[in-house]
């Protein structure tokens, strides 16, 4: 039997592993001083970040979302944006990584993976700094501008990464930016291209320098460009919603891509939540997605749990039904 580590390494290169990988159990967040510092936010709370971003955490919500109106835009004129983006100095920051180091040590003694997450990437920083639809318009109408805070931003994240690096070691980095809805992306694959792309190389190649596996999280449609995922370094794509051709993904991308998801939250994880619905959504997605490899079971959100008690806790049980099923 293989041990929860060897079962990722065997998913990652598609080769025998002996059960789904069961969501996060390899997975257990090292929560990290950076994260704190960047999302200083609970559920149902408000709080401002560093840069100056307005952001709300809903009740019965996965995650916080920013409150862009005219009155608490950061940046209203991309082309003026040095004057109103102001990226704090993190060398200058006294972080305490006393208690991640005790964590990270900690799974490490569990035989697990130390997995960081770094959030709010790089195109959800310039909404998160001007809105949807200042940030899609200006990418159109003002690209030398966009492009210059975009490699500001890339700076920035590269420096968070770093410390992560240097403080924690991290087995798996997730890092966080959504492109798209629930059947699009939010913008044409080019322009994802021409903006994000390279930047993004970058972040995953500083990963790649110091033997990390890259996840992405993206609960999106980002199937346009999964090839262009594998390209820059991305190990893991998390979040994978079913709305993508999942299977058809695999075969574009060779099967170098690990997809982390299928299961839809909108139908397991709700208030008026079944035993019998989450058993069945997640029998669906073992079967339709296990041939060939390179799948892992998930949640679609970009980390552990759910929103409703109990139902994560069934989904991973019937994970470890379906891997009976499909792993002799």
């Amino acid at each position: 039997m293989l041990s929860l580590k060897e079962n990722v390494y065997e998913t990652l290169k598609n080769g025998k592993p002996d059960a789904f990988v069961n969501e996060w159990e390899p997975f257990p967040q090292v929560w990290d001083p950076v994260f704190y510092y960047m999302s200083p936010v609970a559920p149902g709370q408000e709080a401002v970040n560093p840069l100056g971003v307005k952001l709300y955490w809903g009740e019965e919500e996965p995650g916080a979302m920013p409150i862009v109106t005219d009155e608490t835009k950061v940046c209203p004129d991309v082309t003026r944006w040095r004057d109103y983006v102001k990226f704090p100095d993190l060398d200058k920051i006294p972080f305490d990584w006393t208690q991640a180091k005790a964590d990270a040590e900690k799974v490490r003694a569990e035989g697990k993976f130390v997995m960081v997450w770094n959030v709010t990437g790089l195109f959800e920083s310039c909404h998160f700094l001007m809105g949807f639809e200042d940030t899609l318009c200006n990418l159109l109408m003002e690209p030398d501008a966009m492009h210059d805070l975009i490699n500001a931003i890339k700076d920035f994240k590269l420096k968070q990464i770093q410390l992560l690096i240097d403080n924690l070691h991290p087995d798996v980095i997730m890092f966080h930016d959504d492109w798209g809805s629930k059947h699009a992306m939010f913008m044409a694959p080019d322009v994802w291209r021409e903006f994000y792309k390279e930047p993004a190389r970058e972040i995953y190649s500083l990963m790649k320098k110091h033997n990390i596996i890259t996840m992405h999280h993206a609960d999106s449609y980002c199937q346009p460009i999964a090839k262009d995922m594998v390209e820059i370094g991305i190990d893991i794509w998390e979040g994978i919603l079913p709305s993508n051709d999942i299977q058809q993904i695999k075969k574009d991308t060779d099967y170098k891509l690990c997809l982390m998801g299928g299961i839809d939250a909108s139908v397991v994880d709700r208030r008026d939540w079944t035993e019998e619905v989450v058993r069945a959504e997640v029998a669906r997605a073992c079967r339709e997605y296990h041939e060939g490899g390179m799948f892992i079971p998930c949640l679609t959100y970009g980390g552990e749990g759910s929103i409703y008690p109990g139902v994560n806790d069934c989904i991973m049980d019937e994970i470890r039904k379906q891997s009976k099923i499909y792993f002799k």
